[in-house]
């Protein structure tokens, strides 16, 4: 399955969860009805006293049914609201809760050395920006998550087992599963399912709640025993909350046991390895642990892990995870039914392996950047699966041409800043000096002077590069504070401006940038699937290939010609290209966010014709790739960076 079906897929499902859980609490309402209404004619003096035979329609009240109903819907919904409110800050939210501490820019051990070079690995092999990466430190069982809304806000998670039990290979086999969560819209749909299995929840609660006011009721007025109607009617809620919390569990394990094979297959894509994710498997099996996680609050997560990480009295109805033999045998038909126990690690072999893959084999001005043909672009966006050109090994190899001093700075706050400042700072001087007096006046402390000390290495590198850079900045910029990030938005704008134009990098740099932090800090999540023909957005579609075309052709009639082949690719009647005296940044950047919450298999369409547009003068240089893989992030499609070609 690609990309973009996996999304719509997620989409799909997330809709009859929805419709399932809406019957789940409609059923709810009609259980509480019921039994709010035994419950009242049994305590009613009036039926106690007066035997007259009624039929069940002339007990029944309907504006008793009615309000009843309204209050358990608000119950439910506001529960749910305020969970997900809880978790609104998004993975990080998410990864605290769970008792993660957060490594990413400050591993303390070769094992969280090693677990942070593979997350960058599966990041720049995925194509999505490198995720914060959280250790919970207190849990031997071997499992892990990725949480969050977006790209832009996710962490991954690990236990101390995994660290500790797996070896690389095994660890990047668990990780690019984690991943495949990431790009196919999985994270999204697990925040759901806590928020609304915490609103069924809220009746039990409120049951429990007045079960104890009537039993202190009770005991303080025994002789009257005036708590023991809230005694049977907390009882009740209970009952029935918990009722509804069983169905809901039913429906969660049913939703997640469907994702995971996807993901350990998607995992097998990246890795080309099917002996990692199944030897990790097959240590869950070996291990005492298990992939059990203790913490309190393991079950609200239970669907989001790798492994089954909670027990169930009824395993087989409550299971969030396939069997680990079916799993393994997905992945590793051959294998002969053992499973592995978990040997001791090697922390200064580790140490020594980590170190070997951080040294930079080439440099890069050895790097050579030909062109890319089309057929390569095309084979990433309409791919029936992850493409053989796409590895991790192939992000390794990109990683390799960036200094180890460059990547050292990227992992934390005001090296990241001061790589992203330098890589927009102007080529003319004069423009230059002011830009550097500009961060030395209204910089934090300390990150002018890095941008100096890096600017010239930052811009030897490749254009491929750039934005692997901008990818691995991504975690350390999210650990900024809300003020600092506001200062960070400001000067990179005003470095932008300094020299009176705005170049396609700069704006693809600038948006990119946003687009990932602003999830982070704003907490802002775009809608999806909101628009599901590309005929009603016609006008954005022009816009966006009209600009990829001015900035791609050095002509106007280039830029025509090229625009033509997009809109071949399209079928779309009545598109035609803006002059580039007309086209303004804001309209673009608005044109961008609409283009994102089309729905996702659309968006193959788009990037196909994106792809046609910057090829039809014959090849793809590395800039106009760059600028391709920048709108294809900012369509949420994340697009590998590709290998260079033979």
């Amino acid at each position: 399955m690609d990309f973009f079906s996996a999304q719509d897929d997620a989409r799909r499902k997330t809709r009859w969860l929805i419709v399932l859980f809406v019957l789940a609490i409609l059923s709810l309402v009609v259980l509480t009805n019921l039994f709010i209404m035994l419950f009242v004619e049994y305590s009613n003096d009036y039926y106690v006293q007066n035997h007259t035979p009624m039929t069940f329609w002339q007990k029944f009240d309907w504006a008793r049914f009615t309000a009843i109903s309204l209050g358990v819907i608000v119950v439910v919904l506001a529960g749910s609201g305020i969970r997900t409110l809880s978790l609104r800050g998004g993975g990080k939210t998410v990864a605290e809760m769970m008792g993660g501490r957060l490594v990413s820019g400050n591993p303390r051990t070769p094992l969280e050395r090693r677990l942070v070079n593979v997350v960058e690995e599966i990041a720049i092999a995925s194509g999505t920006p490198v995720p914060q990466v959280y250790v919970m430190e207190h849990e031997p069982g071997i499992n892990a998550f990725a949480a969050g809304y977006t790209t832009g806000d996710a962490v991954v998670a690990v236990t101390q087992g995994t660290l500790e039990k797996l070896n690389r290979a095994e660890l990047q086999g668990v990780i690019a599963h984690e991943f495949s969560h990431i790009i196919h819209g999985d994270m999204r749909l697990n925040i759901r399912l806590i928020g609304l299995l915490f609103g069924i929840l809220m009746v039990a609660l409120i049951g429990r709640l007045l079960f104890r006011w009537g039993a202190l009721g009770g005991s303080r007025n025994s002789k009257e025993n005036n708590g023991i109607p809230l005694v049977v009617l907390g009882l009740g809620l209970i009952i029935l909350g918990y009722v509804g919390v069983f169905f809901g569990n039913l429906i969660k394990a049913a939703v997640s046991r469907q994702r995971e094979f996807l993901a350990d297959a998607s995992s097998v894509q990246f890795t080309r390895d099917p002996t990692g994710i199944a030897g990790a498997l097959m240590k869950i099996g070996g291990d005492t642990q298990g992939a059990i996680i203790n913490h309190p609050d393991a079950e609200e997560l239970s669907h989001a892990y790798f492994g089954e990480g909670t027990r169930h009295m009824f395993t087989s109805l409550f299971a969030t995870h396939p069997p680990l033999e079916q799993r393994i045998r997905k992945v590793l038909p051959s294998w002969d039914g053992q499973f592995l126990v978990p040997q001791k690690p090697d922390l200064a072999e580790i140490q020594k392996e980590e170190d070997a893959r951080e040294q930079p084999r080439v440099t890069p001005q050895d790097m050579m950047m030909g062109g890319v043909i089309l057929s390569s672009v095309l084979d990433n966006i309409n791919q029936t699966e992850v493409p053989e050109t796409v590895s991790v090994q192939e992000a390794r190899r990109v990683l390799e041409y960036i200094p180890g001093e460059l990547r050292e700075a990227a992992e934390e706050p005001h090296g990241a800043r001061a790589l992203i400042y330098a890589l927009i700072l102007d080529e003319d001087h004069e423009v230059l000096e002011k830009q550097i007096w500009h961060l030395q006046d209204k910089a934090d402390t300390g990150v002018a002077m890095l941008t100096e000390k890096h600017m010239k290495q930052v811009k030897k590198l490749a254009p491929k590069l750039r934005l692997t850079l901008v990818d691995l900045a991504m975690p350390a910029l999210r650990q900024l504070s809300p003020q600092q990030y506001e200062l960070f938005k400001e000067n990179l704008q005003i470095l932008i401006d300094m020299d009176g134009q705005v170049t396609a990098f700069e704006w693809a740099l600038q948006r990119l940038i946003l687009r990932h932090l602003e999830a982070h800090f704003k907490h802002r999540i775009s809608h999806i699937g909101r628009y599901k023909h590309l005929s009603k957005l016609k006008d954005e579609i022009a816009i966006m290939l009209s600009y990829l075309a001015h900035h791609t052709h050095a002509s106007k009639m280039d830029a025509l010609h090229a625009f033509e082949a997009a809109a071949r690719e399209l079928k779309i009647e009545g598109m035609h290209l803006v002059n580039e005296s007309d086209l303004r940044l804001e309209d673009l950047d608005t044109a961008m966010d609409k283009l994102a919450q089309l729905k996702p298999l659309l968006k193959p369409q788009l990037l196909k014709a994106a792809a046609a547009c910057v090829e039809a003068d014959g090849e793809v240089t590395a800039l106009e790739m760059e600028l391709l893989r920048a709108f294809s992030a900012l369509l949420d499609c994340p697009l590998p960076p590709l290998p260079d070609p033979s």
